[in-house]
């Protein structure tokens, strides 16, 4: 006959120090693999532009009352590239020219990938760039546009992309 093994108190602190030293362990790896993949702040300066969070609902109401509309797609060009076109509208539908165009392009919940670019005049009120070798996956553009008189105005869309 084997002789019953007694537990004592030791035994209970070492389960109790390996049940928690595994917890301990596997919540350090996930924390280090949650920081990895992303790091928190998409937007640098995230904290100022809350505060400042007036000054863009104010510049929008700006916007509205100016009447400008925008339209964001994608087309294919002659040759099969594909080309973002943004086309912007005054509030009588007339192209808005010789403005000063640049889109941002960035990826949701990554700092991989962030493009800036400015796009060119193609027609009223058309402003194109040819996206070329873009990644596939989504997309967050925001584009800014500045007019001669240094209005700006912005508009916002997120695309998925599959070349």
């Amino acid at each position: 006959m084997t002789k019953a093994r007694k537990l004592t108190g030791y035994h209970v602190l070492f389960m109790l120090l390996a049940f928690f030293g595994v917890m301990i362990v596997v919540n350090i790896i996930f924390t280090v693999f949650a920081v990895k993949s992303f790091p928190g702040e998409q937007v640098e300066k995230s904290y100022v532009q809350g505060l400042n969070y007036n000054q863009t609902l104010e510049a929008r109401e700006r916007q509205a009352e100016l009447g400008w509309t925008s339209q964001i797609g994608v087309e294919n060009g002659t040759a099969g590239e594909p080309y973002l076109i943004v086309l912007w509208e005054d509030a009588n539908g007339n192209g808005i020219t010789q403005m000063d165009v640049k889109a941002v392009m960035t990826r949701p919940a990554s700092e991989s990938g962030q493009i800036e670019h400015v796009l060119q005049a193609n027609g009223p009120g058309r402003y194109e760039l040819a996206l070329g070798a873009l990644e596939a996956g989504m997309w967050n553009i925001e584009i800014t546009a500045t007019a001669p008189d240094e209005t700006v105005v912005t508009a916002r869309k997120t695309l998925s992309w599959t070349p």
